[in-house]
């Protein structure tokens, strides 16, 4: 079903009304078009609310989705509402956010319990105890142990105070153009004897989780809304196939609904 493809193709209403003593005015805009220059129709519905002033002046109310608002005012538009950022495509993100709003995972993809983030070790052979360090520090060394070279950081004086700290080490290659904080030892006593140690035993690397996902509880009534389908269970909700099946479904009645009020699909 395919979309004549418009840059600018919309409908703008007014009306004024009263609330609490004062006088508004809202300003409705429907529109199905290619305003954001991405290649396909979008259809949005917003407005633009106007308070009169004691001098006869509109000033800036509010805008934006105030979806509520404009269902109060303008009631025979109140049913396109639900079709808001829906596209010739489908519903914005259609699969991704519903399936996000109906299932148990958060942001990240994780259900409550599983680890979120980590820490870095080095570990050498049986040695039970590990040492942290960056990936990138730990990879360089298991993918270079046998010619680590030694490289010396020296401080730059402090021009307030004339200061200068002692120098740091780190390993040649490891750093583009190092500066002296990012060395990874304050002696090259520690050096020398690190780089001995990854020539004697196998570095490995070690993860430990430092924190973990709460998860999330379904929200069957954002899932509904990102597809359109208000009485759709959450199991409809997580399946793919029913989901492409209901886009096939409801995306005639979005076409429908357009060109009822005089817009072009």
């Amino acid at each position: 079903m395919r979309s004549t493809l418009t840059k600018n193709q919309r409908i703008l209403e007014t009306r004024i009304y009263k609330e609490g003593g004062n006088e508004y005015k809202i300003v409705l805009c429907i529109r199905y078009d290619d305003e954001c220059g991405n290649g396909h129709n979008t259809f949005a519905m917003t407005a633009r609310i106007y308070g009169k002033t004691s001098y006869g002046r509109w000033d800036d109310h509010s805008g934006g989705c105030c979806h509520e608002e404009i269902a109060r005012r303008f009631p025979e538009y109140a049913h396109l509402i639900k079709w808001h950022l829906v596209s010739s495509d489908g519903p914005l993100h259609y699969f991704a956010n519903t399936m996000y709003h109906a299932g148990d995972k958060d942001c990240h993809g994780l259900r409550k319990g599983e680890a979120r983030s980590f820490d870095t070790f080095v570990k050498f052979g049986d040695f039970p105890i590990v040492f942290k360090y960056s990936k990138k520090f730990i990879n360089f060394i298991i993918a270079n142990r046998m010619h680590l070279k030694i490289e010396k950081l020296e401080h730059k004086k402090e021009e307030s105070s004339g200061y200068k700290y002692a120098p740091k080490y780190t390993f040649s290659g490891l750093h583009d153009n190092p500066e002296w904080y990012q060395g990874e030892f304050d002696t090259r006593t520690a050096a020398v004897e690190f780089a001995q140690a990854c020539k004697k035993y196998v570095p490995i690397l070690v993860e430990y989780p430092t924190s973990w996902s709460e998860g999330k509880a379904p929200d069957l009534e954002a899932a509904r809304s990102c597809a359109i389908w208000p009485d759709a269970s959450l199991e409809q909700l997580t399946d793919k196939k029913a989901l492409e099946a209901h886009l096939r479904e409801i995306m005639p009645l979005f076409k429908a609904d357009l060109e009822e009020i005089g817009l072009i699909y």
